[in-house]
């Protein structure tokens, strides 16, 4: 069923964040988290250090707004830096994590995970029930093309009206192909009450457009 709240607007994580004008956009205009990549192959790839400077400086700004680093398959080396010195409010898997590995990471970490899948028929869904018991969230994105070499972020859409009747158990984010213009589209046929946007507002890869933020959270909080 649907998991969107009767005449709440969806909640909004503005990903891929790399600069405090930014961050401060989306925090101007109520986005609800806040994620940075650490994914070399990205154009918004950010380094741990710059990372954690960049978190520490929005902290100073707005404290209670929960910040999300996406790795796509870390190594636990990786996982320890960010746990003990970037110190994120949560942590997206956005690569091939198996369930297994999943709940390692959740007991490595103890930081509230998000999975993200990748969908492209109705049959992708089936594998969320076995990482929801060591996630917070789940995050439905579209399948890549087997030639990218990112697994997400790419400006592409699913057909939204495959979650439905998806029957979760843990509050989920729609991401892919989402902008001003789709948004409405987007909640209405999926039934979302979480998004999830990078590329729809940029006005390059990996250059965020502080009007294009605002536009799409104000179309996203008037629904």
């Amino acid at each position: 069923m649907p998991n969107r709240g009767l005449f709440m607007p969806p909640a909004v994580k503005i990903c891929g964040i790399r600069t405090m004008d930014a961050a401060i956009a989306a925090i101007n205009d109520s986005a609800d988290f806040l994620g940075f990549i650490h994914f070399a192959k990205s154009p918004r790839h950010l380094t741990l250090n710059a990372m954690k400077d960049l978190m520490s400086a929005i902290r100073d700004v707005n404290a209670t707004i929960p910040l999300v680093s996406v790795v796509v398959n870390p190594e636990n080396d990786m996982l320890e830096t960010l746990r003990d010195e970037v110190k994120p409010d949560l942590i997206q898997l956005h690569g091939k994590e198996t369930p297994q590995r999943v709940a390692e990471i959740a007991a490595l970490t103890n930081i509230p995970l998000i999975k993200a899948i990748s969908v492209s028929e109705k049959s992708d869904l089936d594998a969320a029930s076995l990482y929801e018991p060591y996630v917070e969230y789940m995050m439905f994105d579209a399948k890549p093309p087997k030639t990218a070499v990112l697994p997400g972020g790419l400006g592409l859409s699913f057909d939204w009206t495959l979650m439905r009747h998806h029957a979760a158990a843990k509050p989920w984010f729609l991401a892919g192909g989402l902008s001003s213009e789709t948004v409405a589209a987007a909640v209405k046929e999926s039934g979302a009450s979480m998004l999830d946007i990078s590329s729809g507002v940029e006005s390059a890869p990996g250059v965020k457009d502080s009007a294009l933020i605002s536009g799409f959270l104000r179309a996203a909080k008037s629904l």
